[in-house]
């Protein structure tokens, strides 16, 4: 009889130690693979060339590192950057930098402003304005808006060099212009 009672008992542990034992994990695994590894408030980075004199300036209201995708997306990006035939900035509602790049996509409601040394500063609005560091250019796209001194000039898409004057205009070119007299 006390054999049958241990039997019993130990068929009851048993029984509750599985129904017990959870199924699943609490955080379902591919949840985790969408999720930032690290996030950055208040971010403010600023780059010195060799001699010590500010270069760059990179400020956010947020950063979010995704480390499957090898990117860093931003919130309310503000970019200052200085070349040796002036200096442009950008602003827009979010940024993505990939890891190991120099580059920086600015995406909704993106507006950078280039300002020469030597001649008037022009404006950049679009959708996206992308800076490629290897070309050191600034390309705008989606509903990209020229503006200068002389009128706006709207393309499918519009690159500016950083360090020079050149501008390429492509797709749908249009403008508004004034002549002083």
């Amino acid at each position: 009889m006390p054999l049958v009672i241990v039997a019993i008992l130990t068929l009851s542990v048993a029984l509750f130690w599985h129904g017990a034992t959870p199924k699943k994990n609490l955080v379902e695994a591919n949840s985790l693979n969408s999720s930032p590894d690290y996030f950055i408030t208040k971010v403010n980075v600023n780059k010195f060339d060799i001699t010590g004199s500010l270069m760059e300036t990179l400020n956010a209201e947020q950063t979010l590192h995704y480390i499957s995708d090898s990117r860093t997306l931003l919130k309310s990006p503000k970019v200052k950057r200085k070349s040796k035939s002036g200096s442009w900035s950008a602003t827009a509602d979010k940024g993505v930098i990939h890891d190991g790049s120099n580059d920086i996509l600015l995406t909704q409601n993106a507006r950078a402003t280039k300002k020469y040394l030597q001649s008037e500063d022009l404006i950049l609005s679009a959708d996206n304005v992308h800076y490629l560091d290897k070309d050191q250019s600034l390309t705008s796209y989606g509903n990209a808006t020229l503006l200068t001194t002389q009128g706006e000039t709207f393309a499918n898409e519009i690159t500016t060099y950083i360090n020079s004057e050149e501008v390429v205009m492509t797709g749908s070119v249009r403008g508004n212009y004034e002549t002083i007299h």
